[in-house]
């Protein structure tokens, strides 16, 4: 999870500690690219307008290290237009998720990538 609202990070983390992953957060994207490094996570939850490093370049950069294929990234964002949508798509996040996040959607969200890995 890679926020850097972090008290939205703190959040979201603590619903998927409850529907039983582990997870990682940190609030910028160079720390984002270094803990991927270490965790290695299935699944990364994005924000995409960060000081810095934004959440495209942290894709990219993700996308360009063949060892995090299989990756799934999910954008998300405060910004709900189709422009973002289609920037998404073609930056290589798998989903793009509208802020707040939803619990319930998160909650199916994973319970289907779960079934699918």
């Amino acid at each position: 999870m890679v926020d850097d609202n972090v008290g939205a990070a703190e959040s979201v983390c603590a619903a998927i500690e409850d529907f039983g992953d582990v997870v990682q957060s940190c609030c910028n994207g160079p720390d984002a690219v270094s803990v991927a490094r270490v965790f290695r996570p299935n699944v990364l939850f994005l924000d995409l307008a960060m000081p810095g490093m934004d959440g495209f370049e942290v894709a990219n950069l993700l996308r360009k290290d063949g060892t995090f294929e299989g990756l799934k990234i999910i954008a998300q964002t405060g910004f709900n237009d189709d422009e973002f949508r289609r920037r998404t798509a073609h930056s290589g996040f798998d989903l793009c998720l509208s802020k707040p996040l939803s619990l319930h959607v998160l909650d199916d969200m994973l319970m289907m990538l779960r079934a699918a890995a």
